[in-house]
């Protein structure tokens, strides 16, 4: 008796050690950095973000013993709040926009690929063969020492710009047009190779998509025949570094390349096609800072697509792009994510009240501008006001506030900045930073 109450002790310590290991953590990016680079293992940077109220065990799949185990065995770990100030600076250095995300860097520094969602056991197994497989590649950062030296091959080129995809750097725009220099026409025959240039995000103006465009068929094949997800891929990374580029040259010219192909990515949607055209356009006076011309398209731009629509038409029209959103997401789901598949914090980039959420934009970009025109302020402030009968958050509040305290109605900015403040604390949203908003708005001090 007294043996077995010994065995079954010492399983019981076994098994709850083995359950109570957890994943090691650095303490600081910069020392996960160096134990990296020192070991000679991958760094997986891991920026969380707080639970749904709906979910109570958000990451469980990084408490499973095989996946700590993988994990710790595998790379170097540090782990990081989206809320933390700390985590700006790796968002924006890895281009980081959805989470919970998982950053796979090599030990040179050179990125390898990023995943993001609250995935199960299987996908972290799985995602950490694939950072296992890719720390025995070239680095990236050996890649991009060979790029810059400019002596490389049409072969080099093809494997830079497939690794970068594939580490989700969406900007190749300069490496493409470099690659199709060295192309034939016969090359252009090639469905494969269509797909490739598409794929790499090549300027809407540039050589690159003139000579993939030589081969209307393959382009039409493309897409029709590839899912969603690439079509809108290929789309979206054209408009992104066509208009990237235009905003960094100042170039006009390419601007309205970058919008004119946004407009015709809606196809027969004319209407759609239009206010895609001008809202690009915005953006790119607003980057360049070119206010005069901003203030003057924005007047125009707001006021013929948000505010000739009745409130219920545009509650009608938010609620058939959320099911055509949520319909696109659905159908993605259904055909890349399998059995045991990751709980996404954002299943599809769609806003609730997408016509609020833009025309309260809108109306803080004028005041953004700086501009002291009561005119234009005026009509950004009925965009405010029309924002709020939509849809009454707190941030629509503090932009009303804003407009007011600029055309010198303090008292009633003052009012309605406290608005903001109490629907910030019951949205659980900044209300510090609405709180110091209005003192400054108080003290005339905004």
């Amino acid at each position: 008796m007294k043996k077995f109450t010994l065995l079954l002790s010492a399983l019981l310590f076994c098994c709850g050690n083995v359950w109570s290991q957890k994943i090691k953590y650095e303490k600081s990016f910069e020392e996960a950095r160096i134990n990296s680079r020192e070991k000679n293992k991958p760094l997986l940077i891991i920026i969380t973000i707080d639970p749904p109220a709906y979910v109570t065990d958000f990451m469980s799949g990084l408490k499973d013993p095989e996946v700590v185990k993988k994990f710790n065995e595998s790379f170097i770990t540090y782990s990081i709040n989206r809320s933390d100030s700390a985590s700006l600076k790796i968002i924006r250095q890895y281009n980081v926009n959805s989470f919970p995300s998982y950053i796979f860097i090599d030990s040179k520094a050179g990125l390898m690929f990023k995943e993001w969602g609250a995935l199960p056991p299987p996908r972290l197994l799985s995602m950490a063969d694939r950072a296992i497989a890719a720390s025995k590649e070239r680095s990236m950062t050996d890649l991009d020492l060979q790029y810059r030296s400019g002596i490389y091959t049409k072969q080099f080129l093809k494997e830079y710009i497939t690794r970068r995809m594939n580490a989700g750097i969406t900007n190749n725009s300069y490496m493409i047009e470099k690659y199709v220099d060295s192309l034939g026409i016969a090359d252009l025959d090639n469905y494969g190779q269509v797909l490739f240039i598409m794929k790499s995000g090549p300027l809407a103006d540039g050589r690159a998509y003139k000579l993939a465009s030589t081969n209307r068929k393959i382009v039409d094949s493309i897409y029709k025949h590839e899912l969603f997800d690439v079509r809108k891929m290929i789309n979206d990374r054209i408009i992104e570094n066509t208009m990237t580029s235009a905003i960094a040259y100042k170039s006009q010219q390419r601007a309205i390349a970058a919008a004119s192909f946004a407009r015709t990515s809606w196809g027969r949607d004319f209407m759609q096609g239009h206010k895609t055209y001008g809202s690009k356009m915005l953006q790119y006076y607003m980057a360049i800072k070119d206010t005069t011309n901003y203030l003057q398209q924005a007047s125009v731009f707001y006021e013929q697509h948000y505010m000739h629509i009745s409130a219920d038409s545009i509650r009608k029209m938010d609620k058939l792009s959320l099911e055509k959103a949520k319909s696109n997401a659905n159908e993605q789901a259904a055909l890349n994510i399998p059995p045991g598949g990751a709980i996404r914090s954002v299943s599809f980039r769609y806003a609730e009240s997408n016509f609020a959420t833009e025309l309260n934009n809108g109306a803080y970009s004028v005041y953004q501008t700086g501009t002291r025109n009561n005119s234009y302020l005026t009509k950004a402030l009925v965009w405010s006001k029309r924002s709020i009968e939509l849809k009454p958050l707190a941030a629509y509040y503090d932009t009303l506030s804003h407009l007011l305290y600029r055309l010198g109605f303090y008292s009633e900015a003052e009012g309605t900045q406290q608005k903001a403040v109490e629907l910030a604390k019951a949205e659980n949203a900044n209300v510090k930073r609405m709180q110091d908003e209005l003192i400054k708005i108080k003290n005339r001090a905004l």
